[in-house]
């Protein structure tokens, strides 16, 4: 007798013996086993559906025979892989098309219809998911369903997915994949954070306001910033490029924000909110906030008054939106110096995002205040905000290369500030090439352009540098404002090099309200600028006449009409206060260059913020090598190691034994200017400056401005 005759028998022994009664349990139907009955019972149903089934199986007196008892085990099966025990299907013919095609009906025509309602939401889900089902989102009953349904499913360390069996399972997949997603399946899938497949699904299933309704409870605006940028394309893709439904515009506009598409963003915000029926909208006014940030302009008396107004229309538990309204009032206050302000709105803005799970938005706070930090000349208070970055960084759930990247600049740009501008420099030569600048905000990008391209400077010589100025010029979606500072930043390191000649010829036609004439008749008016551009154009405008003419009489008094300017940054203020240390000095005013010099190098030590002094160098050096300004004010005054590197430095030390004048005629050579120019330029007659020439030509052994223009680059003496 085989196996199979012998299990046979014994079945047939116990019937003769006792009496077997088999229930089949519909799915709301329940059933009592009475107390000491001594009948078998074959029960059909969930264990959920048998009074007392947990101390019944603890006390071994009901046995579970599951769903995979029914199927071959792996251990009979050497193809087992290729069927997943499913006898109606051979090892020979498990890929054949006509064993799946008899699969096929099988499934359709006797198991799918066969199943609850539960039991069919859960095998749907798990076809349609990309990633496994965590346990989480499934209730008693989908557990249970779970559980019948092994073989098919494998519990990993994630959660519940389909089994990789090649034939049963891809030929599942394919029959469930057609068919519309209920609203069960639905819930287990967005339960399963996965609401971008949930929304496509729901679209593909006819269902749109299901699908909006998930996105809103998803996020909505924010929706990119919860489940990635990949996930926010796939739902706009979903919805279709003519879709008007305020919250999918609304995230449109945030995703071309995110790109760097700011044009885009801005008609899609304006023609949404020119529809009588969504001008009141909250998502598509919070992203037209949105836009002050990325189109660098500073938020008016109107948009703070929208700030209040949307917090007053928003519910206490719609923490992504509060918190984002916080989120852009940071920066306005940041923008404005109100930093008694800044905290208790920071504060206001993480909790939201504490309530919302939103830790990658909280990586932007922290960011904000890591940026605020530095505008003030604080970098060692800025370090502990980009450790907690970090750390909401590494919560946030979907990739994040673009923001490791902008943690990594920020920390460089900290790093410049204390006087360590190497890994900025690296940046600049790296980093930048992989840089999608959509990312960056204004406020990022106007520092790393400046700082990034000081920092080659000093390390790889001007070339280096206004290679870098070009790779920004070439982002036109930049404002007007950004293309400014890149104008200016080229000519900072022009005076810097000392070709002030270049540097004028740019500085003049710049289309600015801040020009030559303003400033040859400026005084108090100084005192007076308030826009950041006016001011940022009239300090390049005294950098330029305080390395020309720095014997001026009137530079001193403009020197310290802009001093007294209270919307100077901190940075300025420091950076005037060498200028007038040099033009003091320039005007044999030994005393107080030595004091301004003083409290610029004293400050700058205190606050370890060592980069405005860094990026005076020229000044600072000649002041500090300068033997009449050795005296009590200066005497024990820290200077940063860092001064004497740099391109700039090594070029002067070698031309050392020439005399101010001199080399500033050289530099003008250089430069292609003529005697009269270079006259002009230095402020001094046509004689006096062909002297200075005759005395050039005799230290560097040649006859002629050909000659001394080649023998000066050979030796290093000036920047080529």
């Amino acid at each position: 007798m085989d196996l199979i005759d012998q299990a046979a028998a014994t079945s047939r022994i116990a019937v003769q013996h006792r009496r077997i009664s088999t229930f089949d349990l519909g799915p709301d139907e329940t059933l009592e086993i009475p107390p000491g009955s001594s009948d078998l019972w074959a029960i059909v149903g969930r264990p959920s559906q048998i009074a007392g089934f947990a101390r019944l199986h603890f006390y071994g007196e009901i046995e579970v025979v599951g769903n995979s008892d029914l199927f071959i085990p792996r251990s009979a099966l050497p193809d087992w892989n290729s069927c997943a025990g499913w006898p109606a299907i051979s090892a020979g013919e498990a890929t054949s098309s006509a064993a799946c095609n008899k699969l096929r009906a099988f499934l359709t025509e006797t198991v799918l219809p066969s199943l609850d309602t539960t039991t069919a939401d859960v095998l749907r889900t798990l076809a349609l998911s990309t990633r496994p089902i965590p346990a989480s989102a499934l209730n008693e009953k989908a557990q249970e369903a779970v559980a019948w349904l092994s073989p098919l499913i494998d519990r990993t360390a994630e959660g519940y997915a389909l089994a990789t069996h090649a034939a049963p399972v891809a030929v599942l997949r394919e029959i469930l994949a057609s068919e519309p997603l209920s609203a069960g399946a639905a819930g287990i899938l967005y339960r399963a954070g996965q609401p971008e497949k949930t929304i496509t699904h729901l679209l593909s299933s006819g269902r749109r306001k299901a699908a909006l309704d998930v996105l809103g409870q998803s996020g909505g605006v924010m929706f990119g910033h919860l489940h990635g940028p990949v996930a926010a394309a796939s739902v706009l893709n979903a919805f279709g490029s003519t879709e008007t439904h305020p919250g999918v515009v609304a995230l449109k506009a945030m995703s071309a924000l995110k790109k760097g598409q700011v044009g885009r963003a801005r008609w899609l915000i304006e023609t949404a909110l020119a529809d009588p029926t969504s001008v009141g909208n909250t998502e598509l006014r919070l992203a037209r906030l949105l836009l002050l940030i990325y189109e660098d302009r500073p938020a008016d008396a109107s948009a703070r008054a929208d700030f209040s107004q949307l917090l007053d229309e928003l519910d206490p538990d719609q923490h992504l939106l509060r918190g984002s309204v916080y989120n852009i009032a940071l920066d306005d206050q940041i923008r404005r110096g109100l930093t008694g302000e800044v905290d208790a709105t920071a504060a206001r803005a993480l909790s939201h995002y504490k309530k919302g799970n939103a830790p990658y938005l909280a990586f932007y706070i922290h960011m904000h205040l890591a940026m605020m930090e530095l505008l003030a000349g604080a970098p060692d208070r800025a370090g502990p905000h980009l450790d907690r970055a970090a750390a909401e960084l590494a919560k946030t759930r979907f990739e994040t290369q673009q923001d490791d990247r902008f943690l990594v600049l920020l920390r460089a740009q900290t790093a410049y500030e204390r006087g360590e501008p190497e890994a900025m420099a690296d940046f600049a030569r790296t980093a930048f090439a992989d840089f999608a600048f959509g990312e960056l905000w204004p406020t990022i990008a106007a520092l790393a352009l400046s700082f990034g391209t000081e920092a080659l400077f000093q390390f790889d010589g001007l070339d280096a540098a206004r290679r870098h100025l070009d790779g920004w010029r070439v982002q036109m979606w930049r404002t007007r404002r950004f293309r400014l500072l890149v104008e200016q930043r080229e000519i900072a390191v022009l005076q810097t090099s000392g070709k002030l000649h270049e540097a004028r010829r740019k500085l003049e036609p710049m289309a600015t309200r801040i020009g030559r004439v303003w400033m040859d008749s400026a005084g108090e008016n100084l005192r007076d600028l308030r826009d950041p551009e006016d001011i940022a154009q009239a300090l390049i405008w005294l950098r330029q006449q305080v390395f020309e003419r720095p014997r001026e009489g009137v530079l001193a008094q403009r020197l310290r009409f802009m001093a007294e300017n209270p919307f100077l940054s901190w940075r300025h203020a420091r950076s005037l206060g060498i200028w007038r240390a040099w033009v003091e000095r320039r005007q044999n005013r030994i005393g107080s260059a030595r004091q301004f010099l003083a409290d610029a190098l004293e400050v700058c030590h205190a606050r370890k913020c060592l980069a405005p002094v860094l990026e005076e160098r020229p000044l600072v050096s000649a002041l500090l090598d300068d033997p009449r300004m050795v005296g009590s004010a200066i005497a024990d005054v820290p200077v940063p190691r860092q001064l004497r590197r740099g391109v700039g430095n090594r070029s002067q030390s070698k031309a050392a034994d020439l005399t101010r004048q001199e080399l500033r005629a050289l530099l003008l050579l250089v430069e292609g200017c003529s005697n009269k120019e270079i006259a002009h330029q230095m402020g001094v007659s046509l004689p006096t400056a062909k002297f200075h020439l005759k005395n050039l030509y005799r230290k560097l052994g040649v006859e002629n401005r050909r000659t001394a223009v080649h023998v000066a680059r050979g030796r290093a003496l000036v920047e080529t």
